[in-house]
């Protein structure tokens, strides 16, 4: 019987404190709560659903997050715009989606800052950031290619640019994994002894032009 659903008792911890749930989903958020501190835990068909509902949250999410990106842009949902200012607010996309509730969706100005300081340093995450948006612009344009004519100016449609960023959004973790990997090198290259352990000065220490600037939190 452990291979039927109800026979797999599975239990995701605090699952139900994830802030996407708590706001969006509040009642489902309380139901998982009170399974979190039962002894049975979350069945097969529990966690099926309870992932597919997650998906839904995150990519409804993206769309209002794509809003935010096109104001904070200067840019209408209602009008069409062209390949590199479609770059631009994938871009705003993606930093601001990284930033979680803590970002700012009504500064365009402060935005527009922060953005080209990050444009100026040029680190490795930028680099890594501005690749993952080009391959998903990429994808999209090779999969349309057939109805674009190479004639006239490329233009995207708000309903072509929330496809994009819900592609990115299912592929937002393996691109966060390979950012880990290079923060993890980082932190490899400042152990000069090949201890496992990074010097506290060290740590401290990294000029601002580094692409990571560590501290404790």
């Amino acid at each position: 019987q452990g291979l039927e659903p109800h026979g797999m008792q599975l239990n995701i911890t605090g699952i139900h404190n994830a802030e996407i749930l708590v706001q969006k989903k509040p009642e489902l958020a309380e139901v998982l709560a009170k399974v979190w501190h039962s002894v049975h835990g979350l069945s097969f068909m529990d966690v099926v659903l309870t992932t597919a509902t997650f998906e839904k949250l995150i990519l409804d999410e993206s769309t209002e997050l794509l809003n935010a990106a096109y104001v904070l842009n200067g840019h209408e949902g209602s009008g069409s715009i062209s390949r590199h200012s479609l770059q631009e607010v994938l871009i705003s996309y993606l930093i601001i989606f990284e930033f979680g509730s803590k970002a700012n969706l009504t500064d365009a100005a402060r935005h527009q800052l922060m953005k080209q300081r990050m444009k100026t340093k040029n680190s490795q995450s930028w680099l890594t950031l501005v690749e993952f948006e080009e391959d998903a612009l990429n994808t999209v344009n090779f999969l349309q290619h057939d109805t674009i004519n190479p004639f006239v100016p490329v233009v995207y449609s708000f309903q072509v640019a929330s496809q994009i960023v819900r592609s990115m959004a299912r592929a937002y973790g393996q691109w966060q994994n390979s950012e880990c990997r290079q923060m993890a090198a980082e932190l490899r290259g400042l152990d000069l002894m090949g201890s496992g352990r990074v010097p506290l000065d060290k740590f401290y220490s990294q000029p601002k032009s580094a692409n990571y600037v560590f501290s404790e939190s």
